[in-house]
């Protein structure tokens, strides 16, 4: 086929976005809103929710690892690789998410934590399904590695715009009519949204390394110890999100007055995260892609310390500052699906093996386990200070707690995952030889003659 059959076209690119907006409606929910509904609505204990949390996080690792696996082994009849997953994601993720939130604060205590463990896991089970194969579409619709970073500027504005959304319309759903019609509304959006890749995306473009061997567990191994940036990445989101806290919604209620401060950040940042996407084409021409990573996210640290120094007494400072957090945070959200997409190439050019499913699965499973981590860490700081649900007023010392937890917990996680940034330093053009490599266009030795550095390759494995 020639390269113009590969190229994607807008009417590709926009449903992607969308994708990603009804994923993101229910991701937003989850992430930011499912403790809450546990400790104040359903009334489940804090150890309980911890152990949850942490637990699904154990099956998460086991699912999230074995899809991977099974994603890179299985070839439906069709001849697709990922559009079949996704289509089954279509019906799954907004089922789960009703389910997630049909727990009744009434009845026994164990009956209901058992029934939060169930759907909780079935939840994480069936986002498995719904993220690694979305994330390794574009690279079977373009070799381009431009274009492919292009894509992820619409799946980027997809799931920013599904979290100021959420964020905006859900605190005042579950405020006047409850959880429960909060996930049904959520889910709707999301069946409706997710639906478009499965009807305009097409899988066009396969590297030929990919139908000359079959996928084994020696070959996963082979492809994940020589690709070293895939770690490096992937180490900073561990760190990261390991270190961090879960407590926007608690910090919007307690500290700021009202649950819908949420909502007013997310209407403040909006002409912010316009700005950056109006910019974002031109930055990721100009920049690398992994200098504008780290750039943003050093940006997003020292706010975090500004805003917290500005303390929660001065409210409208506190909204304009959060507000610039979630702007600086679109540049990291676009990037995040491109990076991997770079250490698949890298992989396949120095092993030899072709590894999209397992690549994208464990991001999955990192972004899982991270917001696992989120939760906990909020839900044990809530045990440890005695936090009760059931007061609409908490102590001044469980306010502070909250305010310095959501400010300097998650500033620290980002100042110590800087050294696998700096780490990391796999170039966009060297990338783009790569992958010209991979195709066929050019030889390896073409490859290795015109990149800016060797990367310690020598004969392919």
């Amino acid at each position: 086929m020639g390269a113009q059959e590969y190229k994607a076209t807008l009417k590709e690119k926009i449903p992607y976005g969308m994708y990603y907006f009804g994923q993101g409606m229910v991701y937003t929910l989850v992430s930011q809103f499912l403790m809450m509904y546990y400790t104040d609505y359903a009334l489940l204990p804090s150890l309980a929710i911890t152990a949850i949390m942490f637990g699904g996080k154990i099956w998460d690792g086991v699912n999230d690892t074995l899809f991977g696996l099974i994603m890179d082994k299985v070839r439906w009849k069709s001849g697709r690789r990922f559009l079949p997953w996704l289509k089954i994601s279509v019906v799954a993720i907004p089922i789960s998410t009703i389910l997630l939130f049909s727990i009744q604060d009434a009845g026994n205590v164990g009956l209901r934590i058992a029934a939060a463990v169930i759907t909780y896991a079935v939840w994480d089970l069936c986002y498995t399904i719904s993220d690694a194969p979305i994330l390794a579409l574009p690279t079977v619709m373009t070799p381009n590695v431009k274009e492919r970073a292009s894509f992820m500027t619409f799946s980027g504005m997809g799931g920013a715009f599904a979290m100021a959304f959420s964020a905006i319309v859900i605190p005042f759903i579950f405020d006047k009519a409850g959880f429960f019609t909060a996930g049904v509304a959520a889910a709707v959006i999301c069946f409706v949204a997710m639906s478009l890749v499965t009807v305009f995306c097409k899988e066009k473009y396969y590297v030929k390394v990919e139908a000359q061997k079959e996928s084994t567990l020696k070959e996963t191994w082979i492809y994940l110890r020589g690709n070293k940036y895939l770690f490096l990445y992937y180490g900073y989101r561990l760190v990261s999100g390991i270190v961090s806290v879960s407590m926007l919604s608690y910090m919007a209620k307690y500290c700021l007055g009202d649950v819908t401060a949420v909502s007013l950040i997310a209407i403040y940042s909006m002409p912010m995260i316009v700005i950056v996407y109006v910019c974002s084409p031109f930055l990721l021409k100009k920049f690398d892609k992994i200098v504008i990573y780290r750039v943003s996210v050093i940006l997003t640290a020292a706010m975090y310390g500004i805003t917290y120094l500005i303390g929660f007494g001065n409210k409208t400072l506190v909204l304009l500052s959060m507000a610039v957090i979630a702007a600086l945070a679109i540049m990291p959200s676009i990037i995040m699906g491109a990076l991997p997409q770079d250490c698949i190439e890298y992989g396949t050019f120095k092993t030899g093996v072709r590894k999209e499913g397992i690549t994208f699965a464990l991001q999955s499973f990192i972004a899982k386990v991270t917001a696992a981590f989120a939760s906990a860490n909020a839900s044990l700081i809530f045990h440890f200070i005695h936090y009760d649900g059931s007061l609409e007023v908490q102590p001044p010392q469980t306010v502070s707690v909250i305010w310095n937890c959501s400010m300097l917990i998650p500033m620290a996680g980002m100042l110590l995952g800087l050294a696998f940034l700096f780490a990391y330093n796999l170039r966009d053009a060297d990338v783009q030889l790569m992958s010209d490599a991979n195709e066929g266009k050019i030889t390896r030795e073409e490859a290795l003659e015109k990149m800016s550095r060797k990367y310690g390759m020598g004969e392919k494995r």
